[in-house]
């Protein structure tokens, strides 16, 4: 079952007078959804909503200590903070920091707003989905899973295939494979 599914039944059901409109109102009204954020940590059956603040508040923490380091000259502090949470395709450095393999799950490129923006509204809507039809243990756990898949591959291609050792970056960060994971879940 597709959200658009779930949104055709949810419009049939209100041109046919059906009940469902309040089922309908909840999936775009914007006030449910910021209540929803709200009180995040407080109801049950709410992880997406949790995973996004989570991914949310790392990206602000770190872009606050950007600045503060950028003003104050120690540019060179937040480039080794950041490099605490982006997975480096060197084996070598892997081995020091084998928390990367969980933590650039969280952490997302401060260059590029688009990247963490749609990452959220994407876990946003999926997770919304997933979570009406296997739950939150299930999502959160699908979550963790898609991370460390795409660590594990990332770091396996970048290390095997030609391609990818010659373009391989600094490091990678962002929740792009745990999203893919729920998008496939759903």
């Amino acid at each position: 079952v597709c959200s658009s599914d779930l949104l055709s039944s949810s419009v049939s059901g209100k041109l046919r007078g059906e009940t469902g409109v309040g089922e309908f109102r909840l999936l775009i009204n914007p006030q449910s959804m910021f209540e929803e954020f709200k009180n995040a940590f407080s109801r049950p059956n709410n992880g997406h909503v949790q995973l996004i603040l989570i991914n949310v508040v790392v990206f602000v923490l770190l872009a606050v200590l950007y600045v503060i380091t950028t003003v104050s000259g120690y540019g060179n502090f937040f480039t080794l903070v950041h490099d605490q949470f982006s997975l480096s395709p060197s084996p070598e450095i892997f081995i020091i920091r084998p928390w990367t393999l969980f933590t650039y799950g969280f952490t997302h490129s401060l260059s590029d707003i688009w990247h963490i923006l749609f990452n959220m509204i994407s876990l946003y809507w999926f997770g919304r989905l997933f979570l009406e039809y296997l739950g939150n243990a299930r999502l959160i756990a699908l979550y963790v899973l898609g991370v460390l898949s795409g660590g594990l591959l990332y770091l396996a291609l970048s290390n095997t295939v030609p391609f990818f050792q010659a373009h391989a970056a600094a490091g990678m960060v962002g929740a792009s494979a745990a999203i893919y994971a729920i998008m496939v879940g759903c």
